[in-house]
């Protein structure tokens, strides 16, 4: 069976756990982005109501979640030369909708400004806030856990909290248009 090709069966049991936990962090970390940028954006025109707001952040975290989601199917086909299996579809739709998380407090936050609790620009700055602490929080997160000497891991989460504030500049330049 020479001219059979080499197919990938995936990564052995014991490292898929880890893996998952790794996908699903990153497309949580991008989703976190988006809606950071899209709050910025809504916030830097100063015309926004409430419902426009939880309307943008919704449909744009679901829309990195549901791309992200695709990204995962078309690397696996790339990658290991077949569809994806059951199970594995599964795992990506875990993964796809563990990122919708990222936009629940935020969403709860407009929706109380929608119901008049809060102004829209109070709201705004929580929704902003919450992502940008939980972003934060994960950057400082991972240089504790990395193993690095005191002093690296300083180093390490000034660098990671200085290029997530340059990847958020970016986004919301390119929402801003």
């Amino acid at each position: 069976m020479a001219d059979a090709p080499n197919r990938d069966p995936g990564p052995p049991e014991a490292s898929t756990g880890l893996d998952e936990r790794t996908r699903a962090l990153k497309e949580r970390i991008y989703a976190s982005f988006t809606g950071l940028a899209i709050l910025a954006a809504i916030s830097a025109t100063g015309h926004a109501t409430a419902s426009d707001a939880l309307l943008s952040v919704a449909v744009g975290v679901f829309g990195i979640s549901a791309a992200g989601f695709l990204a995962e199917v078309v690397a696996h086909l790339v990658t290991h030369e077949r569809m994806p299996s059951g199970g594995e579809v599964r795992t990506m739709g875990r993964i796809a909708v563990g990122a919708l998380g990222s936009a629940s407090l935020p969403i709860l936050v407009l929706a109380l400004s929608w119901a008049g609790v809060m102004s829209v620009d109070l709201a705004l700055w929580i929704g902003m806030a919450l992502y940008a602490a939980t972003l934060v929080l994960v950057m400082l997160v991972a240089a504790h856990n990395s193993g690095l000497r005191p002093a690296q891991r300083l180093i390490a989460s000034a660098m990671l909290v200085g290029l997530a504030l340059l990847v958020a500049g970016v986004l919301l330049l390119g929402h801003l248009h």
